[in-house]
């Protein structure tokens, strides 16, 4: 794959919110990180002549939306899972140290002290790292490699969130050696108690209904997505009421852009 291509394809259309400081202010962690050396995946440029793309992409730190390209062949996720399990205490620890260790390289982020949500769907674990002032989400493959997939700066409150309100903190999509898979994250109101997902094909059919971790106001889930796919699925939110109500239809697109407060 054509890393600029990925990377500009990934930084349409942008986010009303990425004017903020927060974005600015990862945008300048990013391009001013010190170069290590690593391992030149194909159709990498080096770093000065790709800072016009990473400042398309970074500009979507309050949603960053970014594709990691790696090589390797793409077999079905076949142990995936709709419904998730929690993560065992040992192994939360040691993913969340490596998450943290992750966002750090990779974002320029850290924090003391996170709040932690993770999940297990057959052989693979997401988490999402939540600090008072960004998010970050990681992904561990089948074998055992972790890498962080998005940041978000600059959440609302759970004030505003109010009741009923949601923001979506992560929504990117990432290659692995089993292919092409979406991660989702997000922050909900008090009286949200549930989190479903639906996606839905171009032509209208239900492709699958996924059920989100949710603990403490905060949500996450992934599920496999081909490339091409993401561009033309519909993908929508039904969030289930501690009274029994719902709020149903919420477009993750619309979502992507710019929360929906109580």
């Amino acid at each position: 794959m054509n890393l600029d291509r990925a990377l500009r394809a990934a930084a349409e259309p942008v986010p009303a919110r990425v004017g903020q400081a927060p974005a600015n202010d990862l945008l300048d962690r990013i391009v001013h990180s010190p170069v290590h050396p690593a391992p030149t995946p194909a159709g990498w440029r080096p770093r000065k002549a790709m800072v016009g793309v990473f400042a398309a992409v970074v500009a979507l730190a309050a949603t960053a939306a970014l594709t990691l390209p790696n090589l390797g062949s793409a077999p079905a996720y076949a142990s995936w899972t709709p419904d998730p399990r929690p993560l065992a205490t040992a192994d939360q620890s040691d993913f969340s140290s490596r998450c943290a260790a992750e966002v750090s390289n990779t974002w320029k982020y850290s924090a003391p002290e996170t709040r932690v949500l993770g999940e297990e769907r057959g052989d693979y674990a997401y988490m999402s790292l939540i600090a008072p002032s960004w998010s970050a989400t990681c992904f561990r493959d089948r074998d055992g490699t972790v890498l962080s997939g998005s940041i978000f700066a600059a959440p609302v409150s759970a004030v505003k969130l109010g009741r009923k309100g949601v923001e979506m903190q992560g929504w990117s999509q990432l290659r692995t050696e089993d292919g092409y898979c979406r991660l989702m994250a997000g922050h909900v109101g008090s009286q949200v108690t549930g989190v479903d997902i639906t996606v839905r094909s171009s032509t209208g059919e239900r492709v699958r209904t996924v059920q989100a971790t949710l603990k403490d106001g905060y949500f996450l889930a992934w599920y496999p997505e081909g490339r091409d796919e993401a561009n033309t699925n519909r993908t929508v939110l039904t969030l289930r009421l501690a009274d029994g109500g719902r709020v149903e239809n919420l477009s993750a697109r619309d979502l992507h852009d710019a929360p929906v407060l109580d």
